[in-house]
């Protein structure tokens, strides 16, 4: 058998190389720069990618966050886009045991007076939890998402993985058919007005109002109404990753290593370099240097342009651009819970317990907006938000010893007076406090751990996101669509020659959507004309074909 240890004269580790080449370089493994770092390298082209971190994954983060043998997902849980994510298919991830699961009762809030309703993946389930509050809403609700279905498969869906176009041109474009004139009546409406104007009843307006804005959307923010739709209708379509979101990061650098790509952990890139006005390469914190034909940066633009090409090295209109990006309006706090039992709401109809999410603290839309308001402001946030008991569905997070591992998750601001180090016990007891109001069961002795995250903490774990900034940046309708991050980058490629973006602060954003890093791809492969060895999807043809 080989010998494969290194022999040393004295105990220091051997040096690593401190110059290599390949073809592409890119920076951060998080699942868009694994993303476009698998497929080119399956191209043929040499690839490196360089993590800050020690594992890969960005955002796909499982970690023993309670104790050892107890896991959670600390970023990701939510996978809203698996049916329509090329990567998945293209790189048939089923062969490393990716699997997802879609549970039918998606997302469920229980009210104080034990009613309570749930959004389920069967439409009619849906309509029939909405009916024993509103009739109307119900059959309003039965037209409606088969709209938001036809939304989502025939224009948001397919435009997710191509790149955006002039946002006059596109809204030509979307006048060619009767569905697309359908979407633009309802675009330049706010979250608030969309829902508001189509259902009726308090309750049911407070259910879709939370799930329309919670992963960025300020409800009384104009201009992006046509995202109610695609986050309604992918929030009865929600699954999970067994074993883990880190699963799909793992899957991914499989591809890469399998294609001859080079994955260096711990290597934190300083420095972009660049040579008349072209991307050369990175250096890291080291002194080691990446040199390369591209670099791909999947870095928010603040991070990308002014900290490592430096602003000096960047044209002036990028620069400035970079200089204007906005982070996320708020960010999260996470109270992650181990329990003997998994939490049981008081509601009725036992489906609640079943459900993948469960909203609590919202008796109307009134608390909705009382919520996304105090996440603006500098002190606690509203005790109100969302909750899963991720355990309930994939038991190998917590199998070893068998507790069930939940969360309950609230908007937060970055900074509030006094400092989260401080706020942290006060803040999981009002959490707390708020969960046994509509669980029965999660009272002192059924609890074994608890652990909670802040939005301090999430950019510590993930500097990339600023101020806690999931999304990489705030969703308006300055930075989105073809301005996100800005009119000059909005397609991958940069100003700077050889340098592109395939992070979740280029189009069309974050949630684990995959697009950033397909588009990436894409657009790589076209300027160093390699013929890609992937085909584009039926539905983006014919996406194409249609509105572009």
């Amino acid at each position: 058998m080989k010998d494969f240890t290194v022999k040393l004269e004295n105990p220091l580790v051997p040096e690593p190389e401190k110059q290599v080449r390949a073809d592409v370089v890119v920076i951060g493994g998080g699942p868009n720069g694994l993303i476009t770092a698998a497929y080119l390298a399956r191209a043929g082209l040499s690839v490196i990618l360089l993590e800050r971190r020690q594992e890969l994954g960005g955002g796909l983060a499982t970690e023993e966050i309670l104790f050892p043998g107890v896991f959670a997902n600390t970023h990701a849980v939510y996978h809203m886009m698996v049916d329509y994510m090329p990567a998945i298919r293209d790189f048939d991830l089923e062969k490393h045991a990716l699997t997802f699961i879609k549970p039918k009762w998606q997302t469920a809030i229980p009210f104080a007076d034990g009613d309570s309703m749930i959004l389920a993946s069967n439409f009619q389930d849906t309509a029939d939890q909405i009916a024993k509050f509103s009739g109307q809403d119900a059959k309003t609700f039965t037209h409606k998402i088969r709209q938001y279905q036809r939304f989502v498969d025939e224009i948001l869906g397919p435009a997710t993985y191509w790149p955006p176009v002039p946002p006059i041109e596109f809204a030509v474009n979307l006048s060619r058919t009767p569905l697309g004139r359908e979407l633009m009546e309802i675009s330049e409406a706010s979250p608030r007005e969309v829902v508001t104007d189509t259902f009726s009843h308090d309750k049911v307006r407070a259910l879709l109002l939370y799930i329309s804005c919670i992963w960025g959307l300020d409800p009384d923010i104009p201009g992006l109404g046509f995202m109610v739709p695609l986050l309604i209708y992918r929030n009865m379509n929600k699954c999970l990753c067994v074993g883990g979101s880190h699963k799909l990061a793992s899957s991914l650098g499989k591809e890469i290593l399998a294609n001859k790509g080079r994955i260096f952990e711990v290597s934190q890139v300083d420095k972009i370099l660049t040579e008349n006005g072209r991307a050369v390469g990175v250096e890291t914190y080291d002194g080691r240097q990446f040199l390369a034909n591209v670099v791909v940066s999947s870095l928010p633009p603040q991070n990308t342009f002014l900290e490592l090409v430096g602003k000096d090295n960047c044209p002036a209109e990028l620069a400035g651009a970079a200089e204007k990006w906005k982070w996320d309006k708020w960010s999260l706090f996470t109270l992650h819970v181990a329990t003997k039992k998994p939490p049981v709401y008081k509601a009725g109809d036992a489906h609640v317990n079943d459900a993948f999410m469960a909203l609590l603290g919202f008796e109307g839309a009134d608390d909705v907006s009382a919520c996304f308001d105090a996440a603006l402001g500098d002190g606690l946030p509203m005790a109100a938000g969302h909750a899963t008991c991720e355990s309930r569905y994939d038991k190998t997070l917590s199998r070893m010893h068998g507790l069930f591992t939940s969360f309950f998750q609230v908007l937060a601001p970055y900074e509030i007076e006094g400092g989260w180090e401080a706020a942290k016990p006060q803040m999981e007891k009002a959490l707390l406090e708020t969960w046994r109001r509509y669980a029965d069961n999660l009272e002192d002795k059924n609890i074994a751990r608890i652990s909670s995250e802040s939005p301090l903490d999430i950019e510590t774990r993930n500097p990339a996101m600023v101020r806690g900034s999931i999304k990489h940046g705030d969703y308006s309708s300055l930075q989105m669509g073809f301005f996100r991050p800005n009119d000059l980058c909005s397609q991958s490629a940069t100003p700077l020659e050889g340098l592109y973006l395939c992070g979740a602060s280029l189009y069309p954003g974050g949630l684990i959507l995959g697009g950033p890093g397909y588009i990436a791809a894409n657009a790589i492969a076209r300027d160093m004309d390699i013929k890609p060895w992937w085909k584009v999807p039926v539905s983006i043809e014919k996406y194409i074909d249609t509105y572009l």
